[in-house]
């Protein structure tokens, strides 16, 4: 095994009481560039409360130095995931597989508090109500002095929609700790139903809400593409789901100039900032859009969650495109 394979086994070694007694997998595609976003994915069961723990290997660096930062190792992080059930979670192994590829391909990489759209069930061909993710510290497993540097363990735990929007208009980590009262480490089991189903809860968030506002600056989405037109100029591309969210954000956010909401994606990020004066400039898969106080309402309602092309006159050649 590499030296950070086997830092890390000790790490989750140490910090769980005994050595894992689960076995490294190699996770199924996608692949990019030829290769494999992870080296392998370990499962392992932990009693009281009996639940699998995953942990990746490969975001981090594995056999040598390869990034300029020495205090950091690769990414700065590795992914993992505690999923109740008898049935050891291989769907949850190629799910942090392709989470590891959107960071590879996209070059987005999460930290605490970021949370994704998973634009369908968190686990295919079933009808979980969890269809989004957040990403938090692993309650277990602190921070590793790893050989190339320090390695954070960031754990995915599922999220259903209506969760995910009060993340969106209030706080995530005030979503979380509230999903933490009654499952303080935060694992990720398919057949429970949302938080605020609890009428307590609901009021909580809703009270929280009215009083802070959000604390949302950024959409992360899979579904987002950023492509130049044959004919000139360039398509942003981004799913309902997405966009039904990014209308809200727009309005919510920007309220001053010089404000900035941004969405983030596997294939590129658009950024929308307050300005006087509209206009927008592409850098390869990033867009910054430049948005008058007075166009944030005609463009906000461009974004309602229904599919569709448009435009707006204030940005000439921009194109956004809505897709189910």
């Amino acid at each position: 095994m590499s030296r950070g394979s086997r830092a890390i086994d000790a790490h989750v070694a140490a910090a769980e009481g005994g050595p894992p007694d689960g076995r490294h997998l190699p996770p199924a595609p996608p692949r990019f560039n030829g290769g494999r976003p992870l080296h392998s994915v370990t499962t392992h069961r932990l009693k009281d409360p009996d639940h699998w723990h995953l942990v990746t290997y490969g975001l981090s660096e594995m056999e040598y130095k390869e990034t300029e930062d020495p205090e950091v190792s690769g990414w700065g992080f590795e992914l993992t995931m505690r999923v109740a059930g008898a049935e050891e979670p291989l769907w949850a192994v190629d799910f942090l597989n392709t989470l590891a590829a959107y960071v590879w391909t996209g070059g987005h990489p999460f930290a605490a508090g970021h949370h994704l759209d998973l634009g369908g069930p968190m686990r295919l061909g079933t009808d979980t109500a969890l269809t989004a993710a957040v990403t938090v510290a692993d309650p277990g497993l602190g921070p590793l002095d790893g050989p190339f540097g320090a390695v954070e363990f960031l754990q995915v735990v599922g999220l259903t929609a209506d969760e995910l929007e009060a993340c969106r208009a209030w706080r995530t980590d005030g979503v979380v700790e509230l999903m933490g009262h009654h499952n303080p480490l935060l694992i990720t089991d398919l057949g429970r139903r949302s938080v605020l189903e609890d009428p307590v809860v609901a009021a909580e968030v809703d009270a929280h809400r009215a009083a802070e506002g959000s604390s949302l600056t950024e959409l992360r989405v899979g579904s987002l593409q950023v492509r130049p037109r044959p004919w000139g100029g360039v398509r942003v591309t981004l799913g309902a789901g997405a966009a039904a969210a990014l209308g809200p954000a727009l309005r919510r956010e920007l309220v001053g100039d010089g404000a900035r909401f941004s969405v983030a994606g596997d294939g590129g990020e658009v950024s929308f900032v307050a300005a006087p004066e509209p206009g927008w400039h592409s850098d390869g898969g990033r867009v910054t859009v430049f948005v008058p106080l007075p166009e944030v309402p005609g463009l906000a309602a461009m974004f309602t969650g229904a599919k569709g092309g448009g435009r707006r006159p204030a940005w000439p050649r921009l194109r956004f495109q809505v897709v189910p």
